[in-house]
């Protein structure tokens, strides 16, 4: 993306990863109460050109891309957080602890995408500290891609 193309910048989203050999996508989906943005499951195939390959792990993505209509990273993250702990949930609170014992449990790993690219002279962003807090109480990591406009990315 250069500074030249038409989505305004800031550009932003962030996204729920679930990742993991045993992965089933529809009980992610019934933790987190709401249909991903792409899942897949082991032994699924895709085709790459002319060849069939299998898929060997299991993947859930929820982003916030072409959800949440904002240039604004924090309303993209808060997003998230209601997500994860389960404000819109039948059972609120009940979906951090699903998550935690998921993650415990199994080899599912959980981690946080997030994307940011800006104008040249704008700074970059920060994560707040709850935001951080939500998602390693629920035993996942937080991965950032931040860049400005005619930089290279720093990705942490």
């Amino acid at each position: 993306m250069t500074s030249t193309d038409s989505r305004p910048l800031p550009a932003t989203y962030a996204s729920v990863v679930f990742q993991g050999v045993d992965l089933d996508p529809e009980l992610i989906s019934a933790i987190m109460e709401t249909s991903p943005t792409l899942s897949y499951k082991r032994g699924d195939t895709y085709r790459i050109k002319h060849e069939i390959r299998e898929r060997q792990f299991g993947l859930w993505v929820y982003s916030t891309r072409n959800v949440v209509h904002s240039s604004s990273l924090k309303k993209h993250l808060a997003a998230l957080e209601r997500l994860v702990i389960g404000e819109f949930s039948q059972w609120p609170n009940k979906t951090l602890a699903k998550i935690q014992a998921l993650v415990n449990e199994s080899d599912i790993k959980f981690r946080v995408d997030v994307f940011w690219y800006g104008a040249a002279d704008s700074e970059l962003p920060e994560i707040s500290r709850s935001f951080h807090y939500v998602v390693t109480e629920a035993g996942g990591t937080v991965e950032t891609d931040f860049h400005r406009d005619g930089e290279t990315t720093q990705a942490a």
